[in-house]
């Protein structure tokens, strides 16, 4: 049996080559699309989620504060002169009016004798200016002497009585001076270091400090809150006594009580600055130390909180990342509140149950695909 075989025309295979050729070619560059495409798309970004959940927390803020004297003063010359004596050493505590140095009063000594010689001679001058009028006042009206030699007196004893003030005003001044010579303790407290050693002139008009002295009993540590936390330090404020913990580096937790609120709220970083106030018996606390700072403000019920991890900061804001349905990463702006043990309480674009990333956010951006492990 012989096979059948059918012969086109050549022209027929023409056409159909023509015909068939792109559209294979077609289907092959759509084929080779859809690869490249699979091949671009990036894999899953593997994380692993935790669901925003709320709890009774208890309302502790953290904070650094700084150590400051509760008073503080710079020690300055009131006269110019020698330094003859100093009565303190360095690093010692001294009450408010004790002596401090003593500048050369000798001087001051000759200048307050002078003013006292000087308002003896107007006492004087005015005595026999008062006598002289008396005595004139009485012979006036006989006609033994005249009107305007009677005025005359007057006019003299008026002008001694107020020479005579002016002397008086000068010796009190030439004895205000004298005792400046004794520098005195102006309040209680530590003094520092001596900047002027005994035997150096001082002046008066001199900007230069002798000695610091700070009160370190009580003390201040100033610390700043964010402003959301306001309303509730208030309220706390007027119902009880907000104490405050204070813990220096290597040290023990001294305990304070809140006493000031700053009566403004600082526009650049949008916090509160505020001042506790502690005993410091045991001079636990230095002016000039950093601290950690706990501030208790009762409990946030039904908190939202996540963990702390999961909170991400960015340049102007903090975020977190939300799994959405599709299994995509969505960007959500959050403000973290205050925190406690590994969870952050956070106020925000998020809600209970949100499924929160909270190990591999590097990888992320909005809208990728995760693969949510174990």
């Amino acid at each position: 049996m012989k096979a059948f075989h059918t012969h086109l025309p050549r022209c027929s295979q023409h056409f159909l080559r023509q015909l068939f050729l792109p559209l294979f070619l077609l289907f092959s560059l759509a084929g080779c699309s859809q690869d490249d495409s699979k091949k671009n798309t990036p894999p899953p970004a593997p994380v692993r989620v935790e669901s925003v959940s709320r709890a009774d927390v208890p309302r502790l803020l953290h904070a650094v504060g700084n150590v400051r004297a509760s008073s503080s003063v710079g020690v300055k010359p009131r006269v110019t002169g020698e330094i003859q004596q100093v009565h303190f050493t360095e690093g010692q505590d001294v009450r408010e009016g004790d002596p401090l140095i003593t500048i050369d009063p000798r001087p001051f000594e000759a200048a307050l004798r002078e003013k006292k010689g000087q308002l003896a001679k107007s006492q004087a001058q005015l005595a026999k200016a008062l006598d002289d009028m008396n005595r004139y006042g009485k012979l006036v009206g006989s006609g033994y002497v005249s009107r305007d030699a009677y005025e005359k007196t007057a006019t003299e004893a008026a002008a001694l009585r107020a020479t005579v003030q002016s002397d008086k005003a000068s010796v009190e001044s030439a004895a205000l001076d004298l005792s400046y010579c004794t520098v005195v303790a102006p309040i209680s407290g530590r003094v520092g270091a001596l900047s002027v050693d005994k035997g150096n002139m001082v002046k008066a008009a001199d900007a230069t400090v002798i000695v610091n002295i700070d009160t370190l009993s009580p003390i201040y540590v100033g610390f700043s809150v964010p402003e959301v936390h306001l309303p509730v330090i208030m309220e706390q404020m007027a119902q009880t006594s907000v104490q405050v913990a204070a813990t220096p580096a290597g040290g023990k937790p001294e305990t304070g009580l809140l006493t000031l609120v700053d009566n403004t709220v600082d526009t650049r970083t949008g916090t509160i600055r505020l001042r506790a106030t502690f005993a410091n018996a045991q001079r636990r606390l230095w002016p000039g130390q950093f601290v950690q700072i706990e501030l208790p403000l009762g409990i946030a019920t039904r908190a939202l909180t996540v963990p702390t991890r999961a909170v991400q900061s960015g340049r102007e804001e903090s975020y977190v990342y939300i799994i959405d349905k599709d299994s995509r990463a969505s960007y959500r702006k959050v403000r973290p509140l205050l925190e406690h043990g590994d969870r952050t309480v956070l106020d925000g674009e998020i809600a209970e149950g949100d499924r929160i990333v909270v190990d591999g956010q590097v990888r992320l951006a909005p809208g990728l695909l995760v693969k949510i492990l174990e």
